[in-house]
């Protein structure tokens, strides 16, 4: 529980807190980079703001389903390529309402063609990762490391979108790292109780059973004995 309050705080400090400047990275790299090509240029973060909370919950429930399926159909390659379908096949139809201009859909240079192809590698790649995790260690175990995503963003955002590195993303990245190890040792621990758990109970079983089969060999002993040598019959 220390480890999650830890990445949270350290995710939400890097977002709203601020502080000194540490570094100008207008003057580190250079400004004609093609990232800044692409950058938003209107002011929409409050639509923004919302959409990636619904995608956060959206993303929290889809992780603990996982955890079902992947109980169900250990298959995780297969899995995979069932995720990736059916998510593409949404998008589509998604991306077909929002642009239904066939223009749109055009790649009209390689930078455009390499995100698309990164895009579906990394996210089966993604899926694959997750479905293995959650499988051996829970949901909770996949779900923390999303918080790393914020110090791995802000430390490329930096690098490639020039974007300005403040003490508050670095104290809140050093959180969340330390929650994340917390978090990490707590699992770990548990885990270990887990399985110390299970062979204890199963020694316990054997022994009983054990038990319970000399006394039968005794008792039928006993009543063979007991019997005549011949039935009246």
């Amino acid at each position: 529980m220390m480890g999650t309050v830890f990445c949270v705080g350290g995710a939400v400090v890097m977002a709203l807190l601020k502080g000194p400047k540490l570094l100008n990275m207008e003057l580190i790299f250079p400004t004609n980079s093609i990232f800044l090509q692409f950058a938003p240029q209107q002011d929409t973060w409050v639509i923004g703001c919302l959409f990636l909370f619904a995608s956060t919950c959206c993303w929290s429930l889809w992780l603990i389903l996982q955890g079902y399926v992947s109980a169900c159909y250990p298959d995780h390659l297969s899995l995979t390529a069932w995720m990736c379908l059916i998510a593409a096949v949404q998008s589509a139809v998604l991306a077909f309402f929002i642009e239904p201009h066939f223009n749109a859909w055009k790649l009209t240079s390689p930078f455009q063609l390499f995100c698309c192809f990164y895009a579906g590698l990394a996210s089966a790649v993604t899926f694959f990762a997750q479905a293995w995790c959650i499988a051996r260690r829970g949901p909770l175990f996949s779900a923390m490391f999303n918080p790393l995503c914020t110090l791995i963003v802000t430390v490329f955002a930096c690098i490639f979108m020039h974007e300005e590195l403040y003490t508050g993303s670095l104290m809140g990245g050093l959180a969340v790292i330390i929650g994340l190890y917390m978090v990490l040792w707590g699992k770990a621990k548990d885990h270990q109780d887990i399985k110390e758990e299970e062979t204890t109970q199963m020694k316990h079983e054997s022994s009983t059973t054990s038990s319970c089969g000399d006394n039968n060999i005794v008792i039928s002993c006993r009543i063979d004995l007991e019997q005549p040598l011949l039935s009246e019959k």
